[in-house]
């Protein structure tokens, strides 16, 4: 009995050490191999709208383009297309220049290249048929100044800026009959008749004088000349003067005032203000109806001194002096 119970603890003893080698035989082999590794969920990612709109886009032109360049004629189909008209914006990609002299022009030729242009392309230095082919102005203006001017081109140098004209051309004379005339006045008939029948220093200086900043250029009069009265305006030179003719003085208002009148005529101005009368009273325009015109004293005052006396004395300026500057009666 005895030797029985040694022998099963024995046996319980050598299980128990089998079994505490074999655990910390396991657990050196999981140090060795590290922790088993750890399964983290992955979140979806998505692009931002923006980009996600911008990417359909790309996709879809890609495909567009795709598609087109599949069904893109070629060969012989390319010219059983119809052809449209070029648009000016077309025309430009080459002739950018001419585009742009039309667009800053300001004028009307700005309109359809074709409307003029209605042969292009065509110009052979071989066959030299560039004034065939260009187009000629008197097809839609006819001869707008006359037949004094058959070549427009003369004057009108670049036809996509027609009114920028050169000056030096303008002043430029051409014989037309017998006389040799300046070629403004080819077009501006008017004032060339105006300044030959009114001739002042205005003649001297020429059209080039006033006018040679550019064609159409209108100068102000004090550019040139100082105002009659402070703060005169080029409006009011006008209501007396006439540019072509400044010495032939229109007819002004009554109401003209004297210091207008006085700027030029300086010592009459004075007389009037220092030797005070009824005179002083009145505006220069109310006598002097017309620039230049000497009013008879019996136009306002009749006869006042009765016939004798007149008969006498027939000129009023014997006695009364100067109507500017009266003789003014003394208390002595």
């Amino acid at each position: 009995m005895g030797k029985r119970l040694s022998a099963i603890l024995v046996v319980v003893i050598g299980l128990l050490v089998t079994s505490f080698f074999v655990a910390c035989a396991k657990q050196e082999q999981a140090a060795v191999e590290g922790p088993p590794p750890v399964k983290v969920a992955k979140a979806e990612t998505k692009a931002p709208p923006a980009e996600a709109k911008a990417a359909e886009t790309t996709q879809a032109t890609e495909t567009k383009e795709a598609e087109s360049k599949e069904k893109a004629p070629s060969g012989a189909a390319l010219y059983e297309q119809p052809v449209k008209p070029l648009t000016p914006v077309e025309c430009a990609r080459c002739h950018y220049p001419i585009f742009k002299d039309l667009k800053e022009s300001k004028s009307k030729h700005r309109f359809e290249c074709t409307n003029c242009h209605q042969q292009f392309h065509v110009y052979n230095p071989i066959k030299k048929n560039w004034e065939e082919i260009m187009p000629k102005c008197q097809r839609c203006h006819q001869l707008p100044h006359g037949k004094d001017f058959p070549n427009c081109l003369q004057c009108h140098e670049n036809p996509h800026s027609p009114l920028t004209i050169p000056f030096d051309v303008l002043v430029q004379t051409r014989k037309v009959g017998k006389k040799e005339v300046i070629q403004c006045a080819l077009c501006h008939k008017k004032e060339s008749a105006e300044m030959n029948a009114h001739p002042s220093k205005h003649n001297e200086v020429g059209c080039q004088g006033c006018h040679a900043e550019k064609h159409g250029y209108i100068p102000n009069c004090l550019d040139c000349h100082e105002p009659h009265v402070e703060g005169q305006t080029y409006e009011d030179c006008l209501v007396c003067h006439s540019p072509h003719s400044p010495t032939a003085i229109k007819p002004y208002p009554e109401e003209t005032d004297n210091a207008v009148c006085g700027s030029c005529h300086t010592e009459i101005y004075e007389n009037l203000q220092t030797n005070h009368t009824k005179h002083s009273e009145l505006y220069c325009a109310t006598c002097h109806t017309k620039h230049g015109y000497i009013p008879k004293c019996q136009d306002c005052h009749g006869e006042p001194h009765g016939a004798a006396l007149h008969k006498k004395f027939p000129n009023c300026l014997e006695c009364h002096v100067d109507p500017h500057n009266l003789p003014v009666l003394s208390n002595r």
